[in-house]
């Protein structure tokens, strides 16, 4: 907490819910709400201006990895991934257990969008992880983001899923907008791997429609792809 200034702007809940710093010391945080909400349990925070000296697995990562070796994991998502050496740590520390284990780099941040490459040749696949990344880069930078990551992973033969956000109002409704329906066939069209879902499945109130919606929308695409 030392290392954040007054006046940063903290972001919870991928961004539904922004604060900006007052003041903090080693155990208190004090801060102004920019944009209100409803604070619910084990959501992230993300505080960009903020650069955190600490090593890109912490220990509670250390244990979670501990988890998924014991229960013989076939794949790990690591978050805020910045360089290959922390894909290369997750690999190190799983292979010897798992060696078909498959590592998935999540790339939210500026500092794996800088370093790319190298990330896609670490890692067993990547994952366009749009919720971080819409904090730490400006919004309307995602789309071609998005495909640049996209198209070289495909030259790279890496796997590649595209997430977050993606049948997003299914959350609270049964259909989903046309800019959503748009979003998941243009992902398709733009050569990812997987598409998948987050809060419309794992909190949301239809998450049987959504995977219903998802799966009509990538059929349907790739049924099509021949007559563009």
């Amino acid at each position: 907490l030392n290392d954040i200034k007054n006046g940063s702007l903290i972001y919870i809940d991928d961004g539904n819910i922004i604060l900006r710093a007052k003041s903090a010391s080693k155990h208190l945080l004090r801060a102004v709400v920019i944009e209100g909400g409803v604070l619910k349990e084990r959501k992230g925070v993300n505080i960009p201006e903020l650069k955190i000296k600490l090593s890109g697995i912490t220990d509670k990562d250390e244990k979670d990895l501990g988890f998924g070796i014991a229960h013989k994991m076939d794949y790990i998502a690591q978050s805020f991934v910045r360089s290959a050496k922390d894909v290369e740590h997750v690999k190190e520390r799983v292979r010897p257990s798992l060696p078909k284990c498959l590592v998935v780099a999540k790339v939210e941040n500026q500092d794996a969008i800088k370093n790319i490459d190298e990330i896609i040749d670490a890692a067993d696949g990547i994952m366009v992880a749009r919720g971080d990344m819409g904090i730490s880069v400006p919004l309307y930078k995602i789309p071609m983001i998005q495909k640049r990551i996209i198209k070289k992973c495909n030259l790279k033969k890496k796997f590649v899923i595209t997430a977050t956000q993606m049948l997003e109002s299914m959350t609270e409704h049964s259909r989903p907008t046309r800019a959503e329906v748009t979003d998941v066939a243009n992902s398709i069209l733009d050569g990812t791997d997987l598409v998948m879902l987050s809060a419309e499945s794992a909190v949301g109130k239809y998450p049987a429609e959504a995977v219903k919606m998802m799966d009509q929308i990538i059929k349907y695409t790739e049924s099509h792809l021949d007559k563009i």
